[in-house]
């Protein structure tokens, strides 16, 4: 159980020190808001995006990073002696190089703390912008910010503690410490017990302030943290949401009604008491079982972690139909001819009509209604994403094939919203062999809307995805084939695929590679295992009569 004093900057925190963290948030803080508004002009200049669609998302950049930085100057004792907060613009300075250390890392990660949990206690959201820009200090200890809301009596009883010990340590203080007796009798004795039902602000902010004072520790800080923890209840309906069933059905009808089966469901088993400040939702592209909803995701540990059902059965018969497509006699010979490293715009031209008849009568329909519904399906995450199920947390994305197809769907849906809706929501995005263009305007928005990391995962030997694209008819470069070239996406050769069928068994090994957060690597290891077990019995091997079979002569 956390304790009230790691929510705020030690007491005995020198001036100088103060001032040199401060530096630093202003510095970095300036470079990462003038990023941000890189990224917009980025989209402005590729788009058809109407200039005032760029000022507001200008404006909300700039009022985010102005409270923010407000925020820290009050944490860090207001220094500067003006009395006022400096103002941060496009002409701030972002040097870092002649500023002194900072102090060790137990000290900011305590001053890191104190800063999220004003943001959050303000604004009554978790702006994931805020996690990205934190996170470039350090690790957040998030979990202290979730335990102090959802359980603020015992972080004051746990502070109470602390102040009893000191209390008994420093004799000399006993009849000013008598004096707040009765606070402290009442915050254990269970007076504010309830808190989370609403009790009312000026006792929690006296018996914080109380404890507090004892320890040393005071100021504005205190008395926002203790307005903080009086209205912990509304924070918390306001950063964990409430998923249901219902508002998925309304938003799936209001989009499309050929949407028969989406849902949003936990990768790993739910314990309230567990919840983390920030989401997790991953979507895989094809089901080899209705497991494959969530089974590919275990890898992960950390953020709160769902998985997007959608269209069960229609990627049931997707998997069956490439998994008989991977055996066909054509297939074997493309991934024969990709292991001698033969080009494939040369490659596919040299396999028979009849080969390519044979390939689209295995895989056609599967592939182009899973594609058109997973078009459709991103529509609707954009809308649920746009109404917050999750609540005001920051939302990470990740998914292979179709599924970051209707991932890249959804950021598209959120980029035509006001940027009031949607500048806060969505932090990295992870998208693997996805079967999207990698014309530069999309790519551009999905940077501008996301905090943090744009990350292209694809892999040039991916012959499957070459013969997909083919059938489709499509002339646009794919991404899941070769970099994106847009500033800020990463992209990401994932050598270890080279199938499209493979994704899956990789996804595990493809984020650790591109050092997503919160990967285990024991299960990387297992998933990637298994997967071997499953292609070790695949044979490449085509006697003459077959090759003749499937190339030109």
């Amino acid at each position: 159980m956390a304790d009230l004093t790691q929510l705020v900057p030690p007491k005995d925190l020198s001036e100088t020190d103060k001032e040199t963290v401060f530096s630093y948030f202003f510095c970095r803080l300036a470079s990462f808001r003038n990023t941000a508004e890189l990224y917009s002009s980025l989209e402005h200049d590729l788009s058809s995006q109407k200039t005032a669609r760029k000022e507001q998302f200008d404006r909300e950049i700039q009022d985010w990073a102005q409270k923010l930085l407000e925020q820290t100057w009050i944490v860090c004792g207001e220094p500067g002696g003006g009395g006022k907060c400096p103002e941060l613009d496009a002409y701030a300075d972002t040097s870092t190089g002649h500023l002194p250390l900072l102090p060790a890392a137990e000290i900011l990660t305590r001053i890191l703390n104190t800063v999220l949990f004003l943001h959050i206690a303000t604004s009554k959201e978790y702006s994931a912008r805020t996690r990205s820009f934190l996170s470039t200090f350090g690790s957040l200890d998030e979990q202290v910010i979730v335990s102090a809301l959802r359980n603020p009596d015992k972080a004051i009883e746990e502070t109470q503690k602390q102040a009893q010990a000191a209390k008994e340590s420093h004799a000399k203080m006993g009849k000013t410490l008598r004096m707040v007796g009765i606070g402290l009798g009442a915050v254990a004795g269970g007076v504010l017990v309830g808190v989370t039902g609403g009790l009312a602000a000026p006792l929690v902010g006296a018996g914080v302030s109380t404890v507090l004072g004892i320890l040393g520790i005071g100021g504005t800080t205190v008395g926002l943290l203790a307005s903080g923890l009086a209205s912990s209840s509304i924070i918390c309906g306001a950063l964990f949401g409430a998923y249901g069933a219902r508002s998925t059905s309304n938003m799936v009808q209001r989009h499309t009604r050929e949407i028969r089966d989406l849902a949003v469901v936990p990768v790993h088993k739910l314990n309230k008491d567990q919840e983390t400040l920030a989401v997790r939702l991953c979507v895989s592209g094809w089901l080899v079982s209705r497991d494959d909803v969530v089974a590919p995701w275990r890898v992960f540990t950390g953020d709160d972690t769902y998985a997007l059902q959608w269209e069960v059965e229609l990627l049931e018969s997707l998997s069956n139909s490439l998994v008989t497509l991977v055996k066909a006699n054509a297939m074997r010979y493309l991934q024969k001819e990709v292991i001698k490293r033969t080009v494939f715009a040369g490659l596919l031209s040299t396999l028979a009509p009849l080969a390519w008849l044979k390939i689209g009568q295995i895989i056609d329909n599967d592939w182009m209604n899973s594609n058109a519904l997973a078009i459709k399906a991103g529509a609707v995450l954009g809308d649920l994403l746009a109404n917050r199920v999750f609540g005001n947390r920051p939302v990470s994305l990740t998914g292979y094939s179709l599924g970051a197809l209707v991932i890249f769907e959804a950021l598209k849906y959120l980029a035509k919203l006001p940027p009031s809706e949607t500048t806060h929501l969505v932090q990295d995005v992870y998208l693997f062999g996805t079967p999207a263009p990698t014309d530069a305007a999309p790519w551009a928005s999905i940077r501008r809307l996301a905090s943090g990391r744009v990350v292209n995962g694809y892999s040039e030997d991916d012959y499957v995805l070459a013969v997909l694209s083919r059938l489709s008819h499509i002339s646009w470069g794919v991404a899941g084939l070769k970099p994106v070239d847009v500033a800020g996406v990463e992209n990401v050769l994932c050598q270890d695929v080279d199938g499209h069928t493979k994704w899956r068994g990789m996804i595990g090994k493809s984020l650790q590679q591109c050092g997503a957060p919160g990967i285990v690597t024991e299960r990387v290891n297992a998933q990637a295992e298994e997967a071997a077990k499953t292609l070790a019995s695949e044979d490449i091997q085509l006697t003459e009569a077959e090759m003749d079979e499937v190339v030109k002569k």
